[in-house]
């Protein structure tokens, strides 16, 4: 199974250490994988909308009376990275527009509300080429702390994110999102939408969203 532990490792053996990481270990590199770990999800989790993280969620009604002028109130799923990247509302796949979000609750009109959401995953799950750029990526965070080397951070970083001219959209990252764009849903939802546009194009939006 590949978990936190064989990332790491791999990026330990990237940048040359013989060390050994282990989740329960307690020792200086255990800890400066700690400090540097999420920092690196973080990240590379937010430079894109990746398909392998979205899941679709039904959203749960509380039972609170909204004071803020919406009919309903429904509480947002744990464990979700960011706002939604989709709402609906019930069981169809158009994109719902009116609503509003405090907290960790969603207010709307809709009696059932859907959402589409970045949720965090354990590496077994990740796309394999991701897991090859994290790797860099990570292995460019523990250049300086494990093996003193900022030649060696710098070289990771730029092959992992591309030239500071890029702002972290080039490298092996600029690739997959490149490839994470072109296999996404085409469409624009609001042309889409519009009666004479539809009449034009000889059907709805739905499914290309």
């Amino acid at each position: 199974m590949i978990d936190q532990a064989v990332i790491v490792n791999w990026a330990l053996a990237k940048i040359g250490s013989f060390a050994t990481f282990s989740i329960d270990g307690d020792d200086d590199l255990s800890s400066q994988v700690n400090l540097t770990w999420q920092r690196c999800v973080d990240q590379c989790f937010g430079l894109a909308d990746w398909s392998f993280l979205k899941r679709t969620f039904s959203l749960d009604r509380t039972a609170e009376a909204p004071i803020n002028g919406w009919a309903y109130e429904f509480a947002l799923p744990g464990g979700r990275i960011g706002d939604p990247l989709k709402i609906m509302a019930g069981t169809g796949r158009q994109p719902l527009r009116c609503y509003d979000i405090e907290g960790d609750h969603l207010y709307a009109d809709e009696a059932a509300v859907r959402g589409t959401f970045k949720v965090y995953r354990d590496p077994e799950y990740w796309d394999p080429a991701f897991r090859a750029a994290f790797t860099t990526a990570l292995a460019a965070y523990l250049a300086v702390p494990v093996a003193h080397d900022t030649d060696m951070r710098d070289l990771y970083h730029r092959e992992a994110f591309g030239t500071p001219s890029k702002e972290g959209t080039g490298g092996l990252f600029g690739r997959l999102m490149a490839q994470n764009r072109a296999g996404a849903p085409i469409g624009h939802p609001l042309a889409a939408a519009a009666p004479l546009t539809g009449a034009r194009t000889g059907g709805s939006w739905y499914g290309r969203y």
